[in-house]
């Protein structure tokens, strides 16, 4: 199965434009599952919910919707990053559909970063996996959003209820020299492969500019580096996987990773 990572730097408050980047840029992916980054068609500096309240959408929204479209058009899965309104509150979210069009999943960021502290409520739906149908086969996925990569427990709970590939669209913007290496290590500890598709360029929010940090990657259930993108430029990367692999957490025959567990000591 071939699973993608689109990278590119969305322009800023303007879900028109980026939606017709991402278009284009799904149907020029040759791959079976796409993975978008975080808050891929609005932009992501933001300050305050008046910045936010005009550009969010439900999940059933117009924008999603698109993407339904969008997915079974183009017969390939799509996992990507979105600015949710629900109930008149904002989150920081995530929404894969199959390659149908059909929405398999809907994940709510749980641990906020910066100036998300301020603006997004923290994530209600837990850690969900659920089934991805794509044109290639099914998968049990989860999705992660950017700083959750700093908290092992969020992966291990996806990997738990039967992750076969967790997808992690994001924003990031620290330089730590740890990122990639903890990715591998994150794979390696729960034996799933990981996707990480970051964006590119800055943002300016009154006197303050972030800078992205670009490098998505694709990362193997051993914990090898499979692809690696550059850190500034639009780019898209693609690996062969087979997620059915990590189903079984044996490591050798008197071994397996889950079953090797002490729960009784929180482990």
């Amino acid at each position: 199965m071939k699973i993608a990572c689109v990278q590119y730097g969305p322009a800023y408050r303007t879900v028109s434009k980026n939606f017709e980047r991402v278009r284009q840029m799904v149907h020029e992916t040759d791959a079976d599952a796409i993975v978008l980054p975080e808050l891929a068609y609005t932009g992501y500096f933001f300050r305050t919910k008046d910045e936010i309240a005009p550009l969010a959408e439900t999940v059933d929204g117009p924008l999603c919707a698109a993407l339904s479209r969008l997915a079974r058009e183009e017969n390939k899965a799509i996992l990507t990053g979105f600015l949710e309104a629900s109930n008149g509150r904002f989150y920081n979210s995530a929404v894969a559909f199959d390659s149908e069009g059909h929405r398999a999943g809907h994940y709510r960021k749980v641990h906020l970063f910066y100036f998300e502290t301020r603006i997004f409520e923290r994530g209600d739906l837990g850690f969900p996996v659920f089934p991805l149908r794509t044109r290639a086969g099914e998968l049990q996925a989860g999705m992660l959003i950017c700083y959750d990569w700093r908290f092992p427990e969020a992966a291990r709970v996806l990997a738990l209820g039967g992750a076969e590939l967790i997808a992690m669209p994001s924003n990031i913007v620290t330089t730590t020299g740890m990122l990639h290496a903890t990715l591998q290590v994150r794979a390696f500890e729960n034996k799933v492969p990981i996707a990480f598709a970051d964006r590119t360029g800055s943002e300016t929010n009154g006197e303050e500019t972030l800078v992205f940090r670009g490098e998505s990657a694709i990362v193997g259930m051993n914990g090898e580096l499979l692809k690696k993108a550059s850190g500034d430029a639009d780019e898209i990367i693609v690996a062969e996987l087979d997620p059915a692999s990590s189903r079984s957490k044996r490591i050798n025959p008197f071994n397996d990773l889950f079953l090797d567990r002490a729960p009784r000591y929180g482990l």
